[in-house]
Parts: C-alpha cells; structure tokens; sequence
C-alpha cells in the first residue's frame, strides 16, 4: 500500500493512484490534466502576443519531498429523476454513454441470421424443381388447395413435383420424366436445352440416380444440371471439317462427364457409407448431326421413320452387356442375376476411367434421336422393337411431337409394369413438329399428372400442374437402378 505522500489523488472520482501515474487506475481520467497547478502537475504556460504559449520556465530542483497534491473540489452534478426506491446519485461525473446508431439493412438476397430484424432468407431466381405455386387446387377432390403439403378439403397429399416432370424447350425436342409405380421416389433427372429453329442446334442430357446409394436423387439431379451447363455451350466447327467437328464434340462431351461427376462428388456426404452415383447420356445436336456419349446404362437411341435403319448408340456399361459380348442371347442377358449392374458410374467411388463412350450420326431423315433411363428400355430393349412401338402410336393418329411420344412412351413402360423410374427426352427429326393444343406452350416445365393408363394416351394436366418459363433451363427427374440385383459398385 502507497503513503499518501506518494500517492495522486483523482479529481474526477476522488481514487488514491500512485505518484507518477498518468490517468486514474479507477476511473481513466487524466490525472496529469486534472491535477491543480502547483500539486504535481506542470503549470498552464502564459500565453504571449499573437496568442502563442511561451515557454515555461525550468522547474527549480527538487530539494526534498514533493508537497502533496491538493485535488480540486468535485464539481457538482445535477440531480437526475430517478424512479422510486432508486438509489440516490453519487457526486461524481456520470459517463456519457454511446450513440445508438441503429443497424444498416443487409442487401436483398444477403439477409443472414446474425443480422438484427433478420425476416429470413431473400429467394433467389425460381427453379422448376424447386418451385411450388401458391394456393394449387387439389388433383383428387377438385374443391380444396394444397397447404402444408395436403388438401385443405378432403386432406389428399399433394403429389411431389418430381413425381412426373415434363421439359418442352422447344417444338421440336421435349422430355417426361415419371416416378413409375414401384418406387417412393423418382431419381431419374432431364435437362434439355434447344434453340427454337429445329436442327439449330439442342444439347439433351438424360442421367439415373442408382436407388441402393444415399440421395441418388440429388445426385443424378445435380448431375443433369453441370452437365447441361457445359454441353449448351457453343463447340467449335474446326474449320468446317467434319473430323475436326466430330472431335471438339467428343471432347466436350468428356468436359460434361468431368462436370457431373464433380457434382455429385459435391452431393456427396462425408463419410456416408452408400455414397450417390448416377449414370449420364449427353447429346449435342449441332445442325443435322448428332454427337452422343454415355457412361452406365442410360441409352440412346436413333429411330428413323418407317422400319429401317433404327440402331442404339450409346454402349452399356453392365453385367448384361458384358454378358451379351460373349454371346448370351440379349433377353437372357437382360433378365439374368444382375443385369442392371452397372460397371462404370459417376460419383466420389467413381472408377478412374470416365471417358465416355461416344458416336456420331446424321440425322438426314425424318425420326427420333431418344435418350432414356433403362425404366423405359427394360420393356422394349432392341432399336428395331422401339422403332415398331412409335410406329403404332403414329398409325393411330399420334402427332409427330416430341412431347406427345414421351407420355406415350412413359404410359407405354407403366402398363408394363413400371418397376423403375421412367425417363425419356426427344429429339424430332423433320416433319410436322407444330405443337397441338394439347400440347404445353414451347419452352416450358411442367410438373403435370401422371400419364394415362393406356399406352398412347396422352394425359391432360391435373388441376394442380405447374408450370415456368425454363427455354434452356433444366427440367426432370430422375430414374433409380431399381432392379440393380446388387450392383457392382454397391
């Protein structure tokens, strides 16, 4: 403990500090400045002519003991209104407290939680898979609204919009994709792009999400999103020579596959045992050539008018296929022990080798250029068998349109039986691609009933479709490698 000799009194708040101290070890004040003249502080210096201090004169040296300081009285405070039974002020200075400024507003679509008077999240731009209008009348009673995900009248559960998916970028390509009737989910995903001239050019990706791995849905969705992104980008003609063409479209078809691998590796839980993987088929139509490539299952398939020269294009990455190179008769091969075993996939245990499996055709008659999951396939596997089943639905007055042959085709694989997800998008190839009235607007997604029981009929859309401006933009679902007996990579 200090002597009072060696001691500085506060003036502010009376606190003992030691000598020499600068500011007040109680309160902060300034004990220099708040010191009297004369009791340890240096004198204020008089002001000369002009108003500049002059200097102080030299102190004379100290001889013994310093004096001790005499603090100033206090200045007085005013009293302050105070509640009842409030304590009563204290004689001393009152700090001043700070400013409130209130908080500047974060920038839409910024909102965070940390930020006060936070009303939640700004949404960003509209996705069709995503987005689900306000107030849809019921499908089943026709009365009610959904809210909160059932009938506000009868208490029907609203369907998932991925239940049954339809994609019309353009007149002439369209896809549908369906949950089919054996699974909870549909984990097929499509993602078209397409100018509005036919044959300008049309970048088609169909990918399945294999069912015995974590949220394959996601996957196959995130999937078909990358890998659109990169295949609707202009490839470059070389000079015009085919070769060249032929090959920047091969190479971009591998930039795609690199692209939606990548993306479900993002999908992908970390340490999650039965990580996501899907199968992917791309095509680029540049023109009256198409460009395909493939790695699993998904096939595609080119399917021109009339009963010649229908042939599939893609090459299967199974236990079936390898199967059939031996010479296992194809329908056996088909439905043995693990024919939907797939032995290249895309995901975090991907192999190393994704190159995919590529091939060109022109398309210099009228016909189909198809991509689909093997929920279709499953029922009607051979191109010639494919082109035999559209050649019934045209005979029967089916309009040439890209959009009225996929829910034929997905009704076609229900009726069948409809054990997997269905998936299905197309390319039409000359004559009449006008869209009928049945028909939803060029450039739209919509999340539509399901297909009609018989096989042909195209279904009308149920009271609570849904519909969005999507040219270009991604519209699907996604299929699963329902009947995978085991697959390979499981």
């Amino acid at each position: 403990m200090s002597s009072p000799a060696e001691t500085l009194t506060c003036a502010a708040c009376g606190a003992a500090n030691p000598a020499g101290s600068a500011f007040c070890e109680a309160c902060g004040a300034d004990l220099v400045s708040g010191a009297a003249p004369g009791a340890g502080g240096m004198p204020p210096a008089p002001a000369a002519a002009g108003g500049m201090p002059t200097a102080a004169p030299a102190p004379a040296p100290a001889s013994g003991p310093p004096p001790a300081l005499v603090p100033p009285a206090p200045m007085p405070v005013p009293p302050a209104p105070r509640m009842p039974g409030a304590p009563a002020p204290t004689a001393t200075a009152t700090p001043i407290p700070a400013r409130a400024v209130p908080p500047a507003a974060a920038a839409q679509g910024e909102e965070s939680p940390l930020d006060i008077g936070w009303t939640g999240v700004v949404p960003g731009r509209a996705n069709a898979y995503d987005a689900t209008p306000v107030l849809v009348p019921c499908g089943t009673c026709g009365a009610g609204h959904y809210e909160d995900g059932y009938c506000d009248q009868c208490g029907a559960k609203q369907p998932n919009p991925r239940d049954h998916l339809e994609e019309t970028p353009s007149a002439w390509v369209a896809g549908v994709s369906d949950i089919g009737r054996r699974h909870e989910r549909n984990e097929d995903a499509l993602a078209l792009a397409a100018r509005s001239e036919p044959l300008s050019f049309a970048a088609l990706v169909v990918c399945d999400g294999v069912s015995n791995t974590t949220d394959s849905d996601v996957a196959s969705l995130a999937a078909a999103k990358a890998a659109r992104q990169v295949l609707e980008q202009p490839v470059s003609a070389g000079m015009g020579v085919a070769e060249a063409a032929r090959a920047a479209a091969y190479r971009r078809l591998g930039e795609a596959v690199a692209a939606a691998n990548q993306a479900v590796i993002g999908a992908t839980k970390a340490g999650d045992p039965a990580s996501p993987s899907c199968t992917f088929t791309g095509a680029i139509v540049d023109g009256r050539t198409a460009h395909v490539g493939n790695v699993g299952d998904s096939r595609i398939y080119w399917l021109p008018d009339g009963s010649q020269g229908a042939r599939q294009l893609s090459t299967d990455d199974s236990v079936a296929a390898e199967r059939i190179a031996t010479g296992v008769e194809r329908k056996v091969a088909e439905t043995g022990p693990m024919a939907h075993s797939i032995t290249r996939w895309l995901g975090i245990d991907a192999p190393d080798d994704l190159t995919p499996h590529t091939a060109s055709v022109d398309l210099d008659a009228p016909g189909w250029l198809m991509l689909c999951s093997d929920g279709l396939w499953n029922y009607c596997s051979e191109a010639s068998e494919l082109q035999a089943k559209i050649g019934e639905f045209m005979s029967g007055g089916m309009p040439p349109e890209p959009l009225a042959l996929g829910r034929a085709l997905v009704g076609f694989a229900n009726n069948a039986g409809g054990a997997d997800n269905i998936t299905v998008a197309l390319l039409r190839v000359g004559g009449d691609t006008r869209t009928s009235a049945a028909t939803p607007v060029a450039g739209t997604t919509t999340a539509a009933a399901a297909p009609a029981e018989v096989a042909g009929d195209a279904p009308t859309a149920s009271p609570g479709q849904q519909s969005a401006d999507s040219a270009g933009d991604l519209a699907g679902s996604s299929t699963t490698e329902g009947e995978n007996d085991g697959a390979i990579h499981g």
